[in-house]
């Protein structure tokens, strides 16, 4: 049996990004126990690679692909009226808010009292009268229809997890709620592990900001990118799903460790008990980059580092950047990361620049060694709709450049301390309004032209980083955390 099971959706060890590298740490720290890593993933995809190298104490690798479906029929025992019955009961409970009896649940799709597969649930009479049950009494004048494909959308992914076989673990650690919470969860129950849940970024924050502006689910009304009240019947239920997938991993969960206090609050807004949820933030080898030269350029250098996804707000930075360039300041600026994960997101914004006139002034690097841009960058920028406890402001810090934030996630803990003797170090940037170029612009401006302040802030920035956010006393941490559980 493993020590630890990770339990990853869509980061490590195939996409790089902050979690990824957080994972990898983790791992590569912690030479004397054993992991395993189960993998989710949407399909299976024979042309993607690893970013990482698994550490030697990784020992197995399982990946569930949420939508490569198994309709085939299996040998199960019939299901029978108390089978469906449950099934209806369950389905009452969640719509309520409520995540009992997910055990009596999840032995309908697992070991000798396995009743239910896709094909069954799909296809059977008796699934057919629940789902029009559901219909009558929530369909909310729809169209059936529709309120058949989203059902089918939603909870055939839920299917897959529920009769997917899980390895044994002392501990299962899902890095997120939603489909790996569940993944956890199931673990815990099947196996009886332990699981610990670490949440980066809030999971049902970040599906309410991709579900606002998706324009893959259906609905009858105008799309809006507002408020969760103004979204339609479809994008609600798509909410509410993970709703109930987050609520669900924290009813179960032993340890919940998140990175900051905003997010330790609103885990319990949304249904966290306060008593398990712990913080430990990210952290970084200041040495790497204390070791960086730097170099002075004959104009300032400002940089946005991070993929060039709307997530991260790339357009704001543009227009930002074009209204330091009209106030008269000379500053060459720079996108670095990768563009080809929202390739369609990243042609707006080099349409963007072109419309802008920007096209001497910004650059796209693409993937490169950021180390080679905070050799001359002055200032380093943020402009994200979300973010959890970004690296980026660490290692910018680490090497004495000031940041730029949006104030988003740990941004502002991190750039104006948490505790006292923390903020006594003073600011180590400026914390600017989320989707506000005119912000962004008047941050960047203030910094460039105030040689004191942005002293001050330098050397404020790479004591904080020494202090509090020194790599080894952080895993340190959570190497104690499962030695006390092991």
């Amino acid at each position: 049996m493993i020590d630890v099971c990770m339990i990853l959706e869509g980061t490590y060890p195939y996409v790089a990004g902050g979690v990824s590298t957080w994972v990898h740490q983790l791992i590569s720290s912690m030479k004397d126990l054993k992991f395993g890593i189960v993998y989710i993933a949407p399909n299976s995809d024979p042309t993607r690679t690893m970013k990482y190298e698994l550490p030697h104490q990784v020992l197995f690798m399982k990946e569930i692909y949420l939508h490569d479906y198994d309709l085939d029929l299996h040998r199960l025992r019939k299901g029978g009226k108390k089978d469906y019955a449950l099934l209806k009961n369950y389905y009452q409970k969640v719509l309520s808010g409520k995540a009992d009896e997910f055990e009596s649940f999840l032995q309908l799709f697992q070991g000798d009292q396995r009743c239910f597969d896709l094909k069954t649930l799909f296809s059977s009479h008796e699934a057919w009268e629940i789902l029009t049950h559901f219909y009558k009494a929530f369909g909310d004048g729809v169209s059936f229809l529709d309120f058949f494909w989203t059902w089918r959308g939603t909870h055939l992914p839920i299917f897959q997890i529920l009769q997917t076989e899980l390895p044994r673990a002392k501990i299962y650690h899902a890095i997120s709620t939603g489909y790996a919470g569940l993944v956890a969860t199931m673990g815990k129950i099947l196996h009886q592990g332990l699981f610990f849940l670490t949440e980066h970024g809030i999971y049902t924050h970040e599906r309410l900001l991709e579900i606002s502006q998706a324009d893959w689910i259906y609905e009858q009304e105008k799309k809006h990118f507002r408020a969760e009240r103004d979204l339609s019947f479809f994008k609600k239920w798509w909410i509410g799903m993970f709703q109930a997938m987050s609520r669900l991993a924290y009813q179960y969960s032993d340890k919940i460790v998140t990175l900051y206090e905003g997010n330790r609050l609103r885990q319990a807004l949304e249904g966290a008990p306060l008593n398990k949820i712990s913080i430990i933030p990210n952290g970084i080898n200041p040495k790497e980059y204390q070791s960086i030269q730097r170099e002075k350029k004959l104009i300032p250098q400002i940089g946005l580092v991070g993929r060039v996804v709307g997530i991260k707000d790339i357009r704001t930075f543009v227009q930002a950047a074009k209204r330091v360039i009209n106030t008269g300041k000379e500053a060459s600026f720079y996108i670095i990361g990768p563009t080809d994960e929202e390739e369609d997101y990243f042609e707006e914004c080099q349409t963007m620049v072109e419309e802008l006139k920007l096209e001497e002034f910004i650059t796209f690097t693409g993937r490169v060694d950021v180390k080679d841009y905070y050799k001359f960058l002055d200032l380093v920028v943020l402009t994200s709709l979300s973010e959890a406890q970004p690296y980026v402001i660490l290692e910018a810090n680490c090497v004495g450049i000031p940041v730029v934030a949006s104030d988003v996630g740990a941004c502002r803990e991190m750039l104006e301390g948490t505790e006292m003797a923390d903020k006594r170090l003073g600011a180590s940037g400026l914390v600017t309004e989320v989707s506000n170029p005119e912000s962004t612009a008047q941050a960047i401006l203030k910094l460039l032209n105030d040689p004191s302040l942005y002293q001050s802030m330098s050397e404020a920035g790479k004591e904080r980083v020494v202090r509090y956010y020194n790599q080894d006393d952080l895993l340190g941490r959570y190497l104690n955390l499962y030695e006390q559980n092991l």
